[in-house]
């Protein structure tokens, strides 16, 4: 969607008054504690790189070293279930979606093209559709309130256009921003670099750089040494090589890059769904509803593990036989020293070579001993292993739940009836049409700071259009729901909105063939009736014939303009208009009325004369 450009209500000196606030105080924006919090823990859930920070030790019941070995013991689940969440959220870009990108005006076909070729080259090798398509989904997941920042390097712009490309911005690096009616004003970014100077112990140096609507203005820490003019404490001072600034006893240097003039901050914040923490003003990943499951699986499925790895194999119970080493009692010997046969224990070890223990029969039946009271083997009650296992099931199946609000993506099912189904994949498209808006948005956002960055945003028009139903269907659902329309006679509305889904899905692959078709169907005065009704309206005198003839001669029609007119598919509206009409009174122009049939009496000897 095209970016609003405001005037600046920010200028250039408020803009660095508030850059040393930054630096010499480390302000932050008011949610940056919050951003940076749920950043560390999305990269958790989703990377598993630190998960095992996430468990807790049971104190009460659990030593440290038992906490040390079920962490080691510990095989984690919650990096799985939410790639298979997110990965749900990747039909959004397979879903047939109509990507408008034209140019209108003089010289449009040659604007459209170049504007292409700039973005095929966003995201190095790849394009920029299929840097919305993954990269933006991939952040999604990990951090949210990051941002991306389209820039472009220095170019000759006598000789070439500027290449834009996306320049990632995590939480922790975007530490100051600010909206105003939720327009952004600017963004500052810090980095680190290496600075391997005497006074830095750890050799590294800051960068701050500092997003306008207009400019880009950069602020980097260099070497006291390199500085003879005097400078003041948390002011910027300037020389002929540009201005200067210490802050608690560091030296940095602005620099100014030339102003793009683009009207807006070239940044865009990653997420679509908004915090309700925040009240909105900042965001959450997809799957965030499902987190507290998600914290909760990680104790549970560690238990589970531990149980599986140590308790579940049966234990075996025996009595041993005393140990017989000379002066041990109850391994102790007499001087009070240790047995060093048994190691104190008191009795024998039981070697492979002793798997059986011979006993004496006693003369006496009453001494023969229960065998069934020296050796036997113990395991756990199963219904608590198989309550474990349950608990992390339906953990795993209600993250699922809660994200789509449904229970399509497990083996229940909320209903057995058809309506219980159709709610059931109704709200899981409603949660993927949310992140469709935001594909779109971000998309739209791209492509507009692109085509201006190139010069070529002139009568541009670019958007993402996807149908507010959102239904994922394929080819053959379509074509039984076309089929289905035409038998109830629905009218020509509905049939022609799924007609239009199907050739979105036919020409998916090749949006400047769907164009066409749109255009040429959006000029058809019969669109969407049924061939019954378009029979009844070419032989009704009622309907001008002006549009019976547009009908009859459409194909013909577009084949000549096609020819005539190289780019007439990048035309505007009303002039494809105009020449489809100039073309039909053409063709009603050499049409001449059939004059109409006259019966004669045919003669019969009865009436010869």
């Amino acid at each position: 969607m095209r970016g609003i450009k405001q005037t600046n209500t920010l200028n250039k000196e408020q803009a660095l008054q508030r850059l040393i606030q930054v630096v010499s105080k480390g302000a932050r924006h008011p949610w940056y504690e919050r951003t940076t919090e749920l950043a560390d823990l999305y990269r958790k859930l989703v990377t598993g790189d630190g998960l095992d920070n996430l468990l807790r030790q049971f104190v009460q019941r659990e030593s440290a070293d038992a906490f040390k070995e079920r962490v080691k013991l510990t095989q984690h689940v919650v990096t799985t279930v939410t790639k298979n969440i997110m990965d749900v959220f990747y039909k959004v870009p397979r879903s047939n979606y109509q990507r408008i990108l034209e140019h209108l005006g003089d010289n449009s076909e040659r604007m459209t093209a170049e504007l292409e070729g700039v973005m095929s080259t966003f995201w190095g090798v790849r394009n920029l559709d299929e840097y919305v398509q993954t990269r933006w989904l991939e952040m999604n997941a990990t951090d949210p309130n990051g941002f991306v920042v389209v820039e472009f390097k220095p170019f000759d712009n006598q000789r070439e256009r500027a290449k834009p490309y996306p320049y990632e911005v995590t939480s922790h690096e975007a530490v100051d921003y600010k909206y105003e009616n939720n327009v952004l004003q600017y963004l500052t970014v810090k980095t680190s670099f290496s600075l391997p100077i005497n006074q830095k112990k750890d050799k590294v140096g800051d960068n701050y750089a500092l997003y306008l609507q207009n400019e880009t203005l950069n602020l980097q820490e260099i070497d006291p040494a390199t500085v003879t003019t005097s400078l003041i404490e948390n002011q910027f001072v300037p020389t002929e090589n540009g201005q200067y600034l210490l802050s608690n006893k560091r030296v940095y240097f602005l620099t100014e890059s030339i102003p793009h003039n683009a009207g807006r901050v070239p940044a865009k914040p990653v997420g679509y769904l908004r915090d309700a923490w925040t009240n909105g003003q900042t965001f959450v990943s997809p799957y965030d509803s499902a987190v507290p499951l998600l914290l909760k699986s990680v104790k549970v499925n560690s238990e589970l593990d531990i149980t599986m790895s140590q308790q579940v194999f049966p234990h075996r119970l025996q009595y041993m036989p005393v140990c017989k080493a000379d002066g041990c009692h109850k391994g102790r010997l007499a001087e009070g020293g240790i047995c060093g046969s048994c190691k104190g224990t008191g009795h024998d070890s039981i070697t492979s070579a002793m798997d059986i223990i011979y006993f004496t029969m006693p003369r006496d039946a009453a001494d023969i001993i229960d065998l069934e009271k020296i050796l036997v083997f113990k395991g756990p009650p199963i219904e608590v292993v198989q309550f474990q296992k349950d608990y992390v099931t339906d953990l795993t199946a209600g993250c699922k739940a809660v994200v789509f609000n449904s229970e399509s993506f497990s083996k229940m099912q909320i209903s057995g009836t058809a309506t219980g189904e159709l709610l059931d994949r109704d709200n899981v498209q409603d949660t993927l049409y949310s992140c469709a808006k935001g594909f779109a948005d971000t998309w739209g956002f791209y492509v507009w700071m692109t085509a201006d960055f190139a010069d070529l945003s002139k009568g541009l028009n670019a958007k993402l259009v996807f149908s507010k139903d959102f239904q994922l269907k394929n080819m053959s659902e379509l074509i039984s729901d076309l089929e289905a329309a035409k038998r109830s006679e629905v009218g020509p509305a509905v049939i022609q909105h799924i007609s239009n889904d199907i050739a979105r899905l036919m020409y998916s692959e090749d949006p400047q063939q769907y164009n066409e078709w749109w255009v040429k169907e959006s000029f058809n005065p019969f669109s969407g009736m049924s061939a019954d009704m378009i029979a009844l309206a070419l032989s009704d005198p009622a309907v001008p014939q002006k549009y019976k003839t547009r009908y009859l001669m459409l194909g013909v029609i577009f084949s000549e303009l096609e020819n005539e007119f190289e780019n007439f598919y990048k035309l505007a509206t009303s002039e494809k208009e105009r020449l489809i009409d100039e073309k039909v009174m053409s063709y009603m122009n050499e049409t001449k009325p059939v004059a109409p049939a006259i019966t004669l009496p045919i003669n019969t000897p009865a009436n010869a004369n």
